[in-house]
């Protein structure tokens, strides 16, 4: 490991302090809230402690990838939406990736796609790895022999029976007091077991991830991916009728593809209803995924073609067909998409699904422009970094919100009750809250008292007075729907008593 016994000591140290810090901040509801926060920000810092003689350029990228985690787990604060929690792990695991291979003196601009996937996949490894390395390089015989370590066991020893005997004595003569121990000893017998468990577990997991963001250790990292290459020879060399059967084949497919395509995309809903047995429904919901699948399968057949040594003047050409064509797929699957939101209302997974899109047709673009300008390089740090992006604006945007909105609106100008899910939209989360609170009276009069059923259930009554005393699970949306339903409590509860709905 090659660390000295200060730094060594100092990382145990700090590692058992954020596990402490994590039991005591997570609530059984999970750190997807202002405690994550809290969390990654004292991670943070003590990152910049350790590596605070690495130098200032390794400090300012080690800050960089810190506020970016920090950031993102924000978002959890600020929003009430469980479709970002993996969207949130995922962006927050690739900063510590890129952390560990910059540690490794990877440049990320020039990375290559396969060692931006092999540092994801080596992050948990290393952690592991390097965690029972500094485990093992400890001087546990030193330290037993410690004339400090001798003095402090031998003051507890002498102490430990005094401080049994005192607070007995305290107990018996004072009843508050003898409350107080009978709380404690509980909590000791019944809860110790799981705390000291989270404790060690969190530790663990912080030392790993601590012990990744010190370059001294970078030449044990084993990142280096080229005895992943050299299995994969065969697969790096393309003769150049190899080249050309493999894209010629795709191009062909794509393009015929393409073609029956052409008519429903520029055709409309009334070229789509005069095939016989195809209904606008069937049209919009049969393929969608298929077609994304089809457009990541293809940027992933891309970057392992302009990987190999190949004849570029072949595949590069047949390259831009290829991206051509697939945009073009994207835009039926964007048309599919549109015409079944507008038919039968927009979900939190569609919106997903449009960013997700986008996404990939931004990357197709980038993947074209990089090849033809400069080989691919820089594609794969642009994917990385439009990929955290794209979840810190999806974040943002507050996709619970546009549903519920977009939805409403719908619903309103189309005077259609069955139109949208109801109940679905107030299930979206706290979110969701303010634009049902603005338009609620424009519903129909059933719908008004599912509204209002719903929100008292969720953001009303004791229950949730009883959540406000506990800070660490606070979170800026429910919050703020929680005071919005005590600003409308009577009306609300008027809407819900014309059914008998209001909750006990």
């Amino acid at each position: 490991m090659h660390l000295k016994t200060n730094m060594m000591l100092t990382i145990v140290a700090v590692a058992l302090i954020l596990g402490s810090v994590g039991d005591f901040l997570f609530s059984p509801e999970g750190p997807w809230n202002v405690s994550g926060s809290i969390w990654v920000a004292l991670l943070s810092l003590f990152a910049l402690f350790i590596n605070r003689h690495g130098g200032r350029v390794w400090l300012r990228k080690l800050l960089t990838w810190s506020g970016i985690a920090f950031a993102v787990s924000l978002l959890l604060t600020i929003r009430d939406a469980e479709a970002l929690i993996p969207l949130v792990l995922l962006v927050q695991v690739a900063c510590a990736s890129a952390v560990l291979m910059q540690a490794n003196k990877k440049t990320l601009i020039a990375a290559r796609v396969e060692e931006f996937l092999i540092a994801l996949f080596a992050l948990p490894v290393q952690m592991v790895t390097r965690f029972f390395r500094l485990i093992g390089d400890l001087p546990f015989f030193e330290m037993a022999h410690s004339p400090r370590l001798k003095g402090v066991l031998r003051g507890l020893l002498i102490v430990a029976p005094l401080l049994v005997v005192f607070t007995l004595l305290f107990s018996s003569a004072d009843a508050n007091f003898e409350r107080y121990t009978l709380a404690l000893g509980d909590l000791i017998s019944v809860e110790l077991p799981q705390h000291v468990l989270s404790i060690v577990l969190m530790s663990v997991f912080s030392a790993g991830l601590l012990l990744c963001t010190m370059p001294e250790l970078s030449n044990q990292s084993g990142l280096q991916s080229r005895p992943l290459k050299n299995r994969m020879n065969f697969l790096r060399s393309l003769g150049d009728e190899e080249i050309a059967v493999i894209m010629g084949s795709l191009v062909i497919l794509f393009l015929v593809f393409v073609l029956l395509q052409f008519g429903y995309l520029f055709g409309g809903r009334e070229t789509i209803e005069q095939v016989d047995g195809l209904t606008l429904a069937t049209y919009a919901r049969r393929g969608f995924f298929e077609l994304i699948a089809v457009s990541l399968l293809t940027l992933v057949v891309l970057l392992w073609m302009s990987s190999t040594q190949c004849n570029q003047r072949i595949f590069r050409p047949m390259a831009v067909v290829l991206v051509v064509c697939v945009l073009f797929i994207m835009a039926s699957a964007a048309q599919r998409l549109y015409l079944y939101s507008e038919t039968f209302g927009l979900t939190l997974s569609r919106v997903l699904a449009a960013a997700i899109m986008l996404w990939l047709a931004g990357n197709l673009v980038s993947f074209i422009a990089t090849l033809l300008r400069s080989g691919g390089i820089g594609f794969a740090f642009g994917m990385f970094a439009s990929g955290i992006a794209t979840v810190i604006l999806l974040g943002l945007a507050n996709p619970a919100a546009i549903v519920t909105r977009v939805n409403l609106s719908k619903a309103i100008t189309s005077s259609q009750e069955q139109s949208i899910d109801i109940r679905y939209l107030t299930r979206l989360g706290a979110d969701a809250v303010p634009p049902l609170l603005e338009r609620i009276h424009h519903l129909p009069s059933y719908q008004q008292f599912i509204v209002a059923y719903e929100l008292i259930t969720r953001y009303g009554g004791e229950r949730i007075e009883d959540e406000k005393n506990d800070w660490r699970t606070w979170n800026a949306s429910r919050s703020k729907a929680k005071a919005l339903v005590a600003e409308h409590y009577n009306e609300l509860v008027r809407l819900a008593e014309q059914i008998r709905f209001v909750p006990k």
